[in-house]
């Protein structure tokens, strides 16, 4: 058995659980995770660290389509990008968790909130204003509610202005690169 061979056969080890506990073990303690308020902890995504995160997620692709086939190999390029980047373990799952939270948040706005208030403006233009101003009432509710997702509020109580601001301004390549990582085309890890 080569290598890579051998490195699957001990990550689907390490995957397995453990065998039936017997009656004299202790049951498994639950463990919460932290609250969100917890996020900020000393950390900060700050424009470099988002553009180091950018750079490490370019070369994982790069990595894909021209390095090594195995996954050992491609851990190995992985590994070998976040050292030269700077990028520690919490730099890249913090980063992480703050683009998916932006980029969702982004994209229910436009589907929903943007083109909710499209096409009620739409709908309203041929009605009287009797009309008009109690569709307005009853639509009050799904047009603040867009508000509220394009202005990316609990992200920004969350993970703070900066962080929220860095993510907007590289909007458009943060979302190409965070798609690719959900369709599977770019996660070097």
């Amino acid at each position: 058995m080569n290598r890579s061979g051998l490195s699957l056969v001990v990550v689907a080890l390490m995957a397995c659980p453990p065998g039936p506990r017997t009656s004299r073990e202790a049951p498994p303690v639950a463990v919460s995770a932290p609250p969100p308020e917890a996020f900020d902890a000393g950390w900060a995504l700050t424009p470099a660290r988002l553009e180091a995160w950018l750079m490490y997620h370019r070369s994982g692709r790069a990595a894909v389509d021209g390095g090594p086939r195995d996954a050992l190999g491609q851990a190995k390029a992985a590994l070998e990008a976040q050292r030269r980047l700077g990028l520690s373990d919490e730099d890249l799952e913090r980063t992480d968790e703050v683009v998916a939270a932006v980029v969702a948040q982004r994209t229910i706005a436009t589907l929903t909130g943007a083109e909710a208030v499209r096409e009620f403006e739409r709908v309203t233009l041929g009605l009287s204003a009797e009309q008009r101003q109690k569709m307005e009432q009853a639509f009050g509710d799904v047009r603040a509610r867009a508000r509220q997702l394009a202005t990316l509020d609990a992200e920004r109580a969350r993970f703070g202005d900066a962080a929220v601001d860095a993510v907007l301004a590289r909007e458009p390549e943060v979302t190409q690169v965070w798609n690719a990582l959900l369709d599977g085309r770019g996660d070097p890890r």
